[in-house]
């Protein structure tokens, strides 16, 4: 079945693997970290060595029952909808073939080419059934220049030359020949909101079938969203109103793992931290100093979890286990595998508090 292309809700709170909510915290586990928009946020890290390092001590527990807060509406507007439905329109343009004309910018080409060098072909200069689009900078320049004007089986050399710093040493600043074969041509055109669509994309008949299912959609989004809002508020009030003696060699040791983490993972994607910081219009020691803060706070829930954990008598128990296994899509027992059994009921202890704090607040 087709689905539409639907953008993700932004800022969702999801807690992951924490390791150690007891006073004892291993190094290259999981914490929860209060991000830029204020949400307790955890980011696994990155595996290392073991750590024992005190947390500290909660030196004054606050009241935790009866906190208030506030629910976020999950009321959907309909520009929200309208918004939604627009993002979805554009991510899912129609081509249309075009027959009458030669290729120009911002087609698609459907082509076969064979790339040269000294007469013989290089590996990676091959393709057959490759779509193009014209002006998209994919190709070194000049390849897509010398499709504009091309037509429906039309064949072309294109005499080329790599980039000096092209990232293969053979092919840097080497002239080469592409021969090329256009198998065919099409124009992309906006999608535009109608039944056609509707059924291009979808199992649904009408607009109104596909408007009601992308409300409905979006309606358990915010409610999802709302609850997971109003735990991580509870539990951030329930840290704030509580002192604390925080061991400062913790808070560095939670600093350091998350900010191997962050490194670890933009590092994947060719980034630097200071490059995944712009995104958020910061500086990289803007992002240092708001992860430090957060260092700071997640030391405090794993102390306040615990602390409350112990005044209530709580125990993790199966039922608890399985509640964190749920959250990651596996089992329990691949879950201990993978993580440790620790770090799972640490886990689930986590979630046990939050959700005993949730039970016991007052919501507005």
């Amino acid at each position: 079945m087709k689905k539409f292309v639907k953008p993700l809700l932004c800022g969702m709170v999801v807690m992951a693997l924490v390791a150690g909510c007891s006073k004892k915290q291993e190094a290259g586990g999981t914490s929860a970290a209060e991000d830029s928009t204020g949400a307790s946020e955890a980011a696994s890290t990155e595996a290392g060595q073991v750590a024992d390092v005190d947390l500290g001590e909660v030196a004054s527990l606050g009241e935790y029952k009866g906190l208030e807060v506030t629910r976020m509406s999950t009321e959907v507007t309909d520009e929200e909808l309208d918004a939604r439905i627009q993002s979805i329109l554009d991510a899912n343009p129609e081509y249309v073939a075009v027959t009458d004309r030669a290729a120009k910018e911002g087609d698609i080409v459907d082509i076969d080419y064979v790339g040269m060098k000294d007469g013989v072909a290089f590996e990676g200069g091959t393709a057959q059934g490759y779509k193009l689009e014209l002006g998209s900078h994919s190709f070194i320049d000049g390849f897509e220049d010398g499709l504009v004007g091309a037509k429906t089986g039309e064949e072309k050399s294109l005499n080329l030359t790599f980039p000096e710093q092209y990232q293969s040493e053979e092919l840097a600043g080497q002239a080469v020949v592409f021969d090329v074969t256009v198998n065919g041509i099409e124009e992309k055109k906006d999608a535009v909101l109608d039944d056609n669509f509707v059924q291009r994309m979808s199992d649904f008949t009408t607009v109104d079938e596909f408007k009601a299912d992308t409300l409905a959609d979006m309606q358990k989004e915010k409610e999802t969203y709302a609850d997971q809002k109003l735990e991580n508020d509870v539990f951030l009030a329930a840290v704030e109103g509580s002192e604390f003696d925080v061991n400062p060699e913790a808070v560095e040791n939670q600093y350091n793992n998350q900010l191997n983490y962050y490194n670890g993972m933009v590092s994947m994607y060719g980034m630097g931290l200071a490059d995944y910081a712009g995104m958020f219009g910061m500086t990289e020691d803007q992002f240092k100093e708001d992860l430090r803060k957060a260092a700071e706070i997640s030391v405090k829930q794993q102390l306040l979890v615990t602390a409350i954990a112990e005044k209530e008598g709580f125990q993790v128990e199966d039922a608890d286990r399985e509640v964190v296994a749920g959250q990651y899509g596996m089992d329990v027992k691949a879950l201990q595998e993978n993580y440790g059994e620790e770090a799972v009921d640490s886990t689930a202890m986590m979630f046990k508090v939050v959700n005993f704090l949730k039970d016991n607040a007052s919501v507005k």
